[in-house]
């Protein structure tokens, strides 16, 4: 994590310039982003975050500032809107460059604790249950990996002996079982770890990152957010579980076929962001000393997973 691109004061300048905000006072970079390099700019009395991609295609990129701009446009009130450029664009352009800029919010990056995952859990089932007009809004499956692409990817010639071994492990059956089930849809985060936050007085301001937002599965979105937020040393903790749950089940209730398939869908969770850290560090080269960091996931998943055999 960090600043890959090494903007300089007069490259920042040069891209505050195309949505005439003035001249810069401060610039500074942020330890934060695995796939951005990010700058918290002060121009004057405002400040704003100004984002690089790193990793993503300018067209992916566009499309999350318009889901971005989607939700915002139907009163979500976690997610950031994108600033747009003098002329009307919310993704920037600039030599080799391009990126986005945010407002900047003030916040803390919360810890795993009972009421951080009480408030993500409400955070995540309001945008579950936001009416939001989804036509042209992107496929999840476009930019992320569900069950359908796990299980794909195990037949592939690149995908690790240890990736494909633990699928097997926990689904013997190819998750057809899961793929087949009646779940509901719609715009999903894709990425919500309690670390994608931001929180003002024990209270969730900022939902962070929505660079894997989609149409997609709710269980599928709630397994990945409950696998990377509901953690005490390394292991997923019931407690936790069950305070995000209580957090958002005040919002929206999960189906019986939700509720009977939890588990399974915690375990895709850890499946699918650490097939996405194989994509970037392994085949990928956005950082070479994470080419292995899938394996911790797969490792929390099994305990997990061991955990809840022997417990039933």
């Amino acid at each position: 994590m960090g600043d890959y691109t090494k903007l300089s004061t007069a490259e920042a300048q040069n891209i505050i310039d195309l949505y005439d905000l003035g001249a810069i006072t401060s610039l500074n970079s942020l330890s934060l982003g695995i796939s951005n390099s990010n700058y918290k700019v002060e121009i004057g009395n405002s400040t704003y975050l100004l984002k690089v991609s790193n990793d993503k295609g300018f067209d992916h990129l566009k499309e999350e500032q318009e889901i971005l701009t989607r939700l915002s446009e139907s009163g979500f009130r976690f997610s950031l809107r994108p600033f747009t450029t003098k002329a009307g664009e919310n993704v920037y352009t600039y030599n080799d460059f391009f990126g986005v800029i945010f407002p900047f919010i003030e916040g803390i990056a919360p810890g795993p604790c009972d009421q951080t995952c009480y408030e993500i859990g409400k955070g995540l089932a309001s945008l579950h249950s936001l009416d939001c007009d989804a036509e042209n809004i992107r496929p999840h499956n476009s930019v992320g990996f569900g069950a359908i692409e796990i299980i794909d990817y195990t037949e592939n010639e690149k995908c690790p002996t240890d990736f494909k071994e633990m699928v097997e492990y926990f689904f013997p059956d190819k998750l057809a079982s899961f793929i087949e089930l009646p779940l509901e849809k719609g715009v999903i985060h894709g990425d919500l770890y309690y670390d994608n936050t931001l929180f003002d007085e024990n209270h969730l301001a900022v939902v962070l990152d929505f660079e894997q937002a989609g149409i997609g599965e709710y269980l599928f979105d709630l397994g990945i957010s409950l696998s990377g937020t509901c953690l005490e040393k390394g292991r997923i903790n019931s407690s936790l579980i069950k305070s995000y749950l209580n957090g958002y089940e005040e919002i929206r209730p999960l189906s019986i076929f939700e509720r009977e398939n939890l588990d399974k869908a915690i375990v895709i969770g850890f499946l699918s962001i650490a097939l996405w850290r194989i994509k970037r560090f392994k085949e990928g080269t956005l950082n070479p000393l994470m080419a292995n960091s899938y394996q911790e996931l797969l490792s929390k998943a099994k305990i997990f997973w061991d955990d809840r055999e022997n417990n039933e």
